[in-house]
């Protein structure tokens, strides 16, 4: 191990980059590996057990992987994966647990620290109801091993740290007290671990003098390690296929700004990756009409993003199998704060949130566990806002067509304006189904036309109805304008009303059965006994 000052600044960074920079993480490493063996003196007049489990759970490319750390302390690891635990054959699997923690014992007895690995835990050990006869064989011996490890007499023991994105998928027994004692949640970096992971990873790249590290680490929000190193690559590979078409007899390649702005349309953050949706390339002009809802939507949406100083903060961010549901949509929320800030955006909310006894069954359905868990991710929202989108008037339907019949080559005759007059409950989505069926029938008629003519608009006009109509459009704007009020209470039955009577009427009728019984018993006893 090396003892110069330079080089083990270089193992601290690269310690600190291992665990995407989180401080907690780092120090619960260096107490259960370090601490053992820098405090056994101190450790033995207290009485103190040191946790021989550590157990760190968070998304995946945050750095939990770490081996220069152990490599840093002067550690024997071994570490274990799903792919090199799981075998074909019954016990194989249970064996190589087995010959892990004996080489892990036997590195102790020489007086070295020993420490065993196991990567994406909840693989080789998940839940044990899952039924399956070999994880169930696995969690019991690694069980067994963790337990016959922190009972041994000798004075250093085996340290086993895990990592996991999935915790509540692991065995429930693992987590208890003298195995995994220590849970630390390795969160995605912030924007200066971000500047400093980038700093470490263009320490030998030539960069441009206008490159800013500093606007790049802000503009790099939800990206973790592994993120941040293959924007790096990406960036340099930018730079390559730049320099090659600029001039290809250069020797030295300079990564510039536009590099890094051409890798982040290709590497985004891997944790919002399944939730997320691609996002067109359309801006507010882009969507004709409708200019009183698109300035509520940039004070809603917009403002608190770009005027966050002006804004305080809002809420803390919320299958066919049961509980599945509610685990995605904790699992939303949770990424959703990872990568704060953000938007969740429900489709069909009335599916998710439906009316709470709506359902013909006595018991819990599905929509109200789901409300009752949005409900829970949602606690702490100051205000709640309805914002009415209603059907496109006149001039917002004119610009609707304006909008879609921009790239195509209409005839002087299409009058946008009397087309809109004629499309009234039309919404956006049906004109600019209008506009490409026009198009498609000016081909039908001419497969080589280049124009569309007034009458193909026409004539697809004609073929089409509005799916609103003039009743549902009136109960939507009256749902909102009306106000919140409970419903009047119904007049009492004449059966509920002969009910409620006093408590000393209700105890009459069995009071007077007792004393009858009573009087029948002891008359009969006394004709016994005169017999």
């Amino acid at each position: 191990m090396e003892s110069s000052c330079s080089s083990n600044d270089v193992r601290k960074w690269k310690a600190e980059e291992a665990i995407a920079g989180n401080a907690e993480a780092l120090q619960a490493l260096r107490e259960l590996i370090t601490y053992p063996l820098l405090y056994s003196r101190e450790a033995r007049k207290l009485g103190l057990k040191w946790p021989r489990g550590l157990l760190l759970y968070g998304p995946p490319g945050t750095g939990k992987v770490f081996t220069i750390f152990v490599r840093e302390c002067d550690a024997h690891l071994i570490v274990l994966s799903p792919h090199s635990v799981h075998r074909a054959h019954a016990g194989e699997s249970e064996k190589i647990l087995r010959d892990a923690f004996a080489e892990a014992s036997s590195h102790i007895k020489l007086g070295k620290p020993s420490v065993i690995f196991i990567d994406e835990i909840d693989a080789i050990c998940p839940r044990r109801d899952s039924r399956r006869q070999q994880d169930i064989r696995i969690a019991s011996q690694l069980i067994m091993l963790m337990d016959s490890s922190a009972t041994s007499t000798s004075g250093t023991k085996v340290v086993v740290v895990a990592s996991t994105n999935r915790v509540d998928a692991l065995d429930p027994a693992l987590r208890r007290s003298g195995r995994f004692d220590s849970e630390i949640e390795v969160t995605t970096p912030s924007e200066e671990e971000r500047l400093q992971i980038l700093k470490l990873y263009t320490k030998k790249v030539p960069l441009d003098p206008t490159v800013n590290l500093e606007v790049l680490a802000a503009l790099c929000n939800g990206y973790v390690g592994a993120d941040l190193e293959a924007l790096c690559r990406e960036a340099a590979m930018c730079a390559v296929k730049r320099s090659s078409n600029a001039n290809e007899e250069a020797n030295v390649c300079t990564l510039i700004m536009d590099d890094w702005k051409n890798a982040r349309s290709i590497v985004g953050p891997s944790i919002t990756r399944g939730v997320t949706v691609e996002i067109p390339k359309v801006s507010w002009d882009d969507i004709g009409g409708l200019n009183n809802l698109k300035k509520k939507l940039k004070q809603a949406v917009e403002w608190p993003l770009k005027h966050s100083d002006a804004f305080s903060s809002g809420a803390e961010l919320f299958s066919m199998y049961v509980g599945e549901g509610e685990a995605l949509l904790r699992n939303t929320f949770r990424r959703a704060r990872l990568v704060a800030p953000s938007i969740i955006f429900f489709d069909e909310a009335d599916v998710i949130a439906a009316k709470r006894g709506s359902g013909s069954s006595g018991s819990t359905t599905v929509g109200e566990r789901l409300l009752s868990t949005l409900l829970t991710e949602m606690d702490g929202l100051e205000e709640a806002k309805v914002l009415h989108v209603p059907p496109p008037d006149l001039e917002a339907r004119y610009e609707i067509l304006r909008v879609h019949t921009r790239g195509m080559k209409i005839s002087v005759d299409v009058d946008l304006r009397q087309l809109a007059e004629d499309t009234e409950y039309f919404t956006g989505a049906e004109l600019e189904g209008l506009c490409r069926e026009a198009g498609i029938v000016a081909l039908r008629e001419d497969i080589t036309a280049s124009i569309v003519h007034a009458r193909h608009f026409q004539t697809v006009r004609c073929s089409l109805k509005p799916a609103l109509t003039k009743q549902e459009i009136d109960s939507y704007a009256t749902y909102i304008k009306k106000p919140t009020r409970k419903p009047p209470q119904q007049p009492a039955s004449v059966g509920n009303q002969k009910r409620k009577k006093k408590w000393w009427q209700e105890l009459v009728v069995p009071v007077t059965i007792s004393v009858v019984g009573f009087i029948v018993v002891a008359e009969y006893l006394i004709l016994l006994s005169l017999i």
